[in-house]
């Protein structure tokens, strides 16, 4: 997005009296907020007669698109945060829930909601890597896709649309308008259709396809899995920071902020819970700070702060709390992507820069939707065995059973 086309978006909302949420509109609900009309008026008006049509304007907008670095962050935390003997079913389980999501997302012949389409159902596939078959995938990724798309129509409808014609429409419907006109929050920064989304879906995933075997004992303690390639899952960490402009620009500065003081704090924090520091939970405590960031919009120094130390608390705690409740999450993504926006939230109450309530609404509604399709999707899965790898193949490597070859030919692999 260049910032003449950003500025254009928010000249035309506040011609139509809609604000921004947060003092942030988002490409997402920028694009939406503009008729054809509205986009070549603004466009003659800058002095700028460079696009016949909309699509045009939406592809010479989207030259620097960095969502495809966030997906392959996510996708190389993934690989290396699981079994060096399934490294290889990791990177084409990823690849092919994402290219799912690409497909269904191009069906509105926009790039832009195409690649969103496809980050969200990598997303809610993280963590399955070496558990479900390319079948599940498939299936997983379609049903997540065509939620994001529904979650995305419904917010586009709500942001677009006058106050007095949403309290018209629900006239009859007096919670329902009362909910819309005061707790529901447009997208910005991606933050609803995307990351919510794929929290609550990746939870209903890993809640229905179990744990990876060899992950507890007979007793029910769990058994620590080590990741085979921290480096790796660092990288991924770095390209998920840089792609996560794509999200929104303004807010990507104090999501940076809140990211690395997560990552400090995650240190700290599990320094003093296990005695030594666990530089997997760092992974996850930036991805954590990063995505509450977003969630907290442009705010003050001591509050992105702030959410940056909850978040490094929060992606250690719920961790262990999901692990108690034999929960195989190896990433951390229930935290990263689902609990982060709430931290967001919660802090901007405190901060008084928002009212309780403002924007909870649409973190509830995403997260019950992504993890009711995952779920459902899921436990039909299970009824046919189409879900889970089976045990002697996951206790043997899916990589060498299923595709006959290992990601690491070279070395000799042993895990615990």
């Amino acid at each position: 997005m260049t910032t003449q086309y950003i500025c254009a978006n928010l000249f035309a909302a506040q011609a139509r009296g809609l604000e921004p949420s947060n003092g942030q509109w988002s490409p997402l609900t920028c694009i939406v907020s503009l008729t054809r009309c509205e986009v070549k008026g603004l466009l003659a008006f800058m002095g700028l007669n460079l696009c016949e049509n909309f699509s045009e304007l939406s592809e010479g907008c989207s030259e620097v698109n960095l969502l495809p670095l966030f997906a392959l962050g996510t996708l190389l935390v993934e690989v290396g945060m699981g079994r060096a003997k399934g490294a290889l079913h990791c990177s084409v389980k990823g690849l092919t829930a994402f290219a799912v999501g690409v497909l269904i997302g191009s069906w509105g012949r926009d790039w832009t909601d195409a690649m969103l389409c496809g980050t969200v159902a990598l997303l809610a596939t993280v963590g399955l890597g070496d558990r479900v078959t390319l079948a599940a995938t498939v299936f997983l990724a379609a049903g997540i896709s065509i939620a994001h798309k529904l979650v995305v129509v419904f917010d586009r409808f709500v942001a677009a649309s006058s106050p007095t014609f949403l309290l018209g429409l629900f006239t009859a419907l007096g919670a329902m308008r009362n909910l819309l006109a005061n707790f529901w929050q447009p997208d910005y920064a991606f933050v609803w259709s995307i990351h919510t989304l794929a929290g609550g879906a990746a939870l209903g995933a890993l809640l229905v396809s179990g744990p990876r075997v060899g992950r507890y004992n007979r007793n029910g303690t769990p058994t620590a899995i080590p990741a085979h390639s921290l480096p790796l899952a660092g990288i991924g960490v770095f390209l998920l920071w840089v792609g996560s402009q794509s999200f929104s620009q303004p807010l990507w500065d104090a999501a940076t902020l809140s990211a690395f003081v997560a990552l400090l704090c995650s240190l700290v924090w599990t320094k003093w819970r296990f005695g030594k520091v666990d530089p997997s939970f760092t992974v996850t405590g930036f991805w954590t700070g990063l995505v509450a960031g977003l969630a907290l919009g442009k705010v003050s120094f001591p509050l992105s702060v702030s959410t940056g130390i909850l978040s490094g608390i929060a992606a250690v705690s719920v961790s262990l709390t999901l692990d108690r409740h034999f929960i195989d999450d190896p990433v951390g993504i229930v935290s990263a992507e689902g609990i982060a926006p709430l931290i967001g939230l919660m802090v901007q109450w405190v901060g008084q820069t928002s009212f309780w309530g403002a924007g909870f609404a649409s973190w509830a509604v995403s997260f019950l939707v992504g993890f009711s399709t995952a779920w459902v999707v899921g436990r039909i899965l299970f009824a046919f065995n189409l879900l889970r790898l089976a045990p002697i193949d996951e206790f043997s490597g899916a990589d060498l059973r299923l595709y006959g070859i290992t990601a690491y030919p070279e070395f000799e692999m042993r895990e615990a």
